[in-house]
């Protein structure tokens, strides 16, 4: 039982942090709709993973595992299709600039936006997991 609360509360952590970073997620509903949208992703990538991991396998392969979030993108598009509380937009990244590096402002499509927000909720998963384990 640990174990999938853990699951669940990284997940809903993890969509939490990209809800206020990126603009393109929204989550509506407060506290329980992270924790639904929580226990629905990890739901969704518990059955999905291993069907796209083996899909994927050869350009997995020829990529070193760069495509490896492709089952976070899988499962961000079924749950934002299932539960209405949970959209991804297009969206406008405005740039920034640090030690002198600096990205322009960008204006993403749907299509890409949700592969920005997969990508980064995937991050933020390994992350987490291992700051807890």
């Amino acid at each position: 039982m640990r174990p999938i609360a853990r699951l669940i509360a990284i997940n809903s952590l993890s969509l939490f942090l990209t809800s206020i970073f990126l603009p393109g997620l929204q989550i509506t509903g407060g506290f329980m709709s992270f924790t639904i949208a929580g226990t629905l992703f990890a739901i969704a990538l518990t059955i999905l993973d291993p069907i796209i991991k083996v899909i994927t396998l050869p350009f997995n392969i020829l990529t070193l595992g760069l495509l490896s979030f492709l089952s976070t993108l899988a499962a961000l598009f079924l749950i934002s299709f299932i539960y209405g509380n949970v959209t991804v937009s297009a969206f406008t990244f405005e740039g920034f600039a640090f030690w002198g590096i600096e990205i322009q402002r960008i204006q993403l499509s749907y299509l890409l936006s949700l592969l920005v927000i997969s990508a980064t909720i995937y991050i933020l998963n390994k992350v987490i997991d291992s700051l807890f384990s």
